[in-house]
């Protein structure tokens, strides 16, 4: 029986969807046909069973990789230990961005999910403890389990800013870590992205979705991997825009500086240079 043996961990707004589609132009990369499965872990609203899960992927194509992406794996180090214990042999990345940038776009995402009032300003971010905006951007504290499990020639961490910056190193830099053949890079603007929209478009997106995500779930799921869904959904970004970047009040740029301080070294120390907490 096939095994998956490549996985894009994380980090959640930060890539993840954007690496998926990359990864999918390889000839010899399978990814599965849905990109985030949610099988390892405890947020288990995925497949159920292995059959299930397995049902993803076309083994009976002959690829090097047969890969995921769910953009939550790398919360938990525990999935280290369970994706090892499913193939040891898999290789692992986690896509990473400015731990600042990242919280913003978690925040504002959540708005147009509606977890958080449009009104609701980024400093109240502070108020939860633990608050998941900063949790999820301290990637010192859950990336080093990937890689005490898996070692440095099965996991890697990649920058979204250099990749961006820089895309055929980029690639080149990734295709040698995979140990696969040399074809050209994919054109990286013109792979999908999951960006947050205006106060517009995050409206709209509530009006129509959040009643269809509570009312009927396995609908809301399956429209969000249809093609015309996310068309309609290019479309609209197009013509009620992306979300701005909501200004960061320098007190609350000078906390969030301190909170990452630790962040910020642990990216220095993986070798970025596009980072900097000053």
């Amino acid at each position: 029986m096939g095994r998956v043996n490549l996985f894009v961990i994380g980090v959640n707004k930060a890539g993840t969807s954007w690496l998926y589609h990359l990864l999918s132009k390889h000839p010899d990369i399978y990814m599965s046909d849905v990109k985030e499965l949610f099988f390892f872990g405890t947020d288990r609203e995925g497949p159920t069973n292995l059959k299930a899960y397995h049902r993803h992927f076309d083994f009976n194509e002959s690829h090097s990789y047969y890969g995921e992406a769910t953009a939550t794996y790398y919360r938990e180090p525990a999935v280290a230990t369970e994706i090892a214990s499913y193939n040891s042999n898999a290789k692992l990345i986690a896509i990473v961005r400015d731990p600042i940038e990242r919280t913003r776009s978690h925040f504002q995402y959540h708005k147009q999910l509606g977890i958080i009032d449009e009104e609701q300003p980024l400093q109240t971010i502070f108020e939860r403890d633990p608050s998941p905006y900063l949790a999820n951007s301290h990637y010192e504290t859950a990336l080093p389990a990937f890689r005490r499990q898996f070692g440095r020639d099965q996991f890697s961490v990649v920058s979204l800013e250099e990749s961006k910056a820089n895309p055929e190193a980029f690639w080149s830099d990734l295709l040698a870590f995979l140990d696969l053949s040399s074809v050209p890079c994919p054109d990286p603007d013109a792979e999908p992205e999951n960006p947050t929209g205006s106060a517009s478009f995050r409206w709209v997106y509530r009006t129509i979705m959040q009643p269809i995500k509570h009312h009927v779930p396995a609908f809301y799921k399956w429209m969000l991997q249809s093609t015309a869904v996310r068309q309609t959904k290019l479309g609209l970004l197009r013509l009620l825009g992306q979300a701005e970047k909501e200004p960061i009040p320098q007190n609350v740029k000078e906390r969030l500086r301190q909170e990452f301080a630790p962040t910020y070294a642990y990216l220095s120390d993986l070798g970025f240079e596009s980072y900097d907490s000053n």
